[in-house]
């Protein structure tokens, strides 16, 4: 190839790379947006920034309409990390303690430890259950470094409920409750206990790659039976004075 036209071939290549990378740095956080909403129910509303780095409102959507969570979530991804084959981001949340740091590539999924608080009534979003038991409380989330690996699960959350409410009874607070979960090979087992309270909740069960598994049982300190028998009757079948709690997703 002659020299003039070698040139003019380098520099059209050069414009092509430099317009590929001016799009790929500067693409709208919108096109994550339209990711999610291809790959499950989260959705992001009013994004804003680029792809590296935006912010924006978070929702859930059951196919009609879009639950919308309080604050906005800001990220950043790295692009560092990519050129050695990986995904890695901080998030940002007036929930989160700290931002939350979290890496995928090679088949792992690794999240760092952290810690949340949030009311209770943020669940309502996730639908049933919690949309029919309006849950009112705080909730204080605790982590330690988590790793989805090959199909195997490590690390431990609990999920403290304080003061928990609920709009189906003028009891209140119905009690502390905490949630364990705890990684165990291909899956993680879950336990419910309860920590004070006229409700009593206890239940375990699994959450793997069959989905949630859960089983317990919802009682009432006998002088409270009257007060709670109706909450009791909208938690699951009875059985005597008890309620039968049971999820599978």
């Amino acid at each position: 190839m002659p020299r003039p036209a070698a040139r003019r071939v380098s520099l059209v290549l050069a414009a092509v790379l430099a317009a590929a990378l001016t799009v790929v740095v500067r693409a709208p956080a919108a096109w994550l947006g339209d990711w999610l909403q291809s790959h499950g129910r989260l959705r992001l509303v009013d994004a804003r920034g680029t792809l590296w780095n935006g912010s924006a409102m978070l929702g859930l959507s059951d196919g009609r309409q879009i639950t919308l969570v309080p604050g906005r979530v800001a990220w950043r991804l790295e692009l560092a990390a990519l050129v050695s084959g990986r995904a890695a981001a901080r998030l940002a949340h007036p929930w989160l303690a700290a931002p939350l740091s979290l890496s995928l590539g090679a088949g792992t999924l690794s999240l760092e430890a952290g810690s949340a608080e949030l009311p209770a009534a943020a669940l309502a979003a996730l639908g049933a259950p919690f949309n029919t038991v309006r849950p009112g409380g705080a909730l204080e989330l605790r982590w330690s470094d988590f790793e989805l690996r090959g199909g195997v699960l490590a690390g431990e959350l609990r999920i403290d409920w304080r003061a928990a409410q609920s709009a189906l009874s003028n009891v209140a607070p119905l009690g502390d409750y905490r949630l364990s979960v705890r990684g165990a090979g291909s899956g993680a087992h879950l336990r419910l206990d309860t920590l004070s309270g006229p409700l009593r909740l206890e239940g375990s069960g699994s959450l793997g790659a069959a989905g949630l598994r859960f089983k317990g049982v919802a009682s009432a300190e006998p002088q409270m039976r009257p007060a709670l028998n109706g909450l009791l009757g909208v938690l699951g079948p009875r059985s005597g004075d008890n309620a039968l709690l049971s999820l599978e997703s």
